[in-house]
């Protein structure tokens, strides 16, 4: 038998189906009513009640009826004992309406804590992305300006090859003759233990060698400098890179790693 429109008592019927609160004859009777009879009526109420039900199942954890509808169930109580009529489907109405007002707000509560956690996460991303940006700009100006002094006709470029045990090393001095500079690009040198280090010297036409600059080569047999030249350095026939106790010696003692003629 299909039904026209919900009435009070198909309201209960369908909440104590949903909640599983029927009897096993009355939970079949009725499964029979849905499938065969096709109510429509009554498949809809089912489906809602259902639906707040696995909503409740995912969404908040199972809680006792509010105090108002303990209430209501000791009246219903005692009305069974007394023999009056109750309207049971208003006492359930209510309850299922409680907990899915709980169920709600528990669910707003969690969609604005997230939203607030992706703000945080997103402005420390931002920041992040503009300290970044940032410090490209920076390496941006100075390529700029590595650039403008390489390719200057006042530059003198100037080639070291790679001695003894160093063959493969290769170095290069773009030499800023107006800003009495040295650029010095090392590359394929073996990097030095800790008890040793790398020396370059200014090689005079007379007099002896000036120490430019004590360092070591990265993992990847690199290195960068940029020197500034002595005042006293006026004539110069030869670069030079020796191997040195750590920290470098007055004068060179050790033998050559990187040699070029100026």
């Amino acid at each position: 038998m299909r039904h026209e429109q919900l009435t009070d008592d198909l309201q209960e019927q369908a909440s104590l189906f949903a909640a599983g609160a029927m009897t096993e004859s009355e939970r079949k009777e009725y499964a029979r009513h849905l499938e065969e009879d096709q109510c429509a009526v009554c498949l809809s109420e089912v489906n809602e009640l259902q639906s707040a039900v696995s909503m409740l199942a995912f969404s908040t954890a199972s809680r006792s009826p509010s105090p108002s509808v303990q209430q209501r169930l000791l009246e219903q109580a005692r009305s069974v004992a007394s023999g009056k009529p109750i309207r049971s489907h208003s006492l359930l109405r209510r309850f299922w309406v409680d907990l899915i007002a709980s169920s709600a707000a528990i669910a707003a509560i969690v969609v604005a804590f997230a939203v607030t956690r992706a703000n945080t996460e997103l402005r420390g991303l931002i920041d992040v992305l503009n300290s970044r940006v940032a410090q490209l700009e920076v390496q941006l100006s100075q390529n700029r300006t590595y650039i403008a002094t390489l390719t200057s006709p006042e530059v003198r470029v100037v080639n070291l090859a790679g001695q003894g045990l160093n063959v493969r090393a290769r170095g290069r001095i773009f030499w800023d003759q107006s800003k009495k500079k040295w650029f010095f690009y090392v590359r394929d040198l073996p990097p030095l233990p800790a008890d040793k280090s790398y020396q370059l010297w200014f090689v005079p036409v007379s007099g002896n060698p000036v120490s430019a600059v004590v360092f070591n080569t990265a993992t990847d047999g690199s290195a960068e400098k940029e020197i500034d030249v002595p005042e006293a350095v006026v004539a110069l026939k030869a670069a030079a890179v020796t191997t040195e106790p750590a920290g470098g010696l007055p004068q060179p003692s050790g033998p050559f790693a990187l040699l070029g003629a100026l």
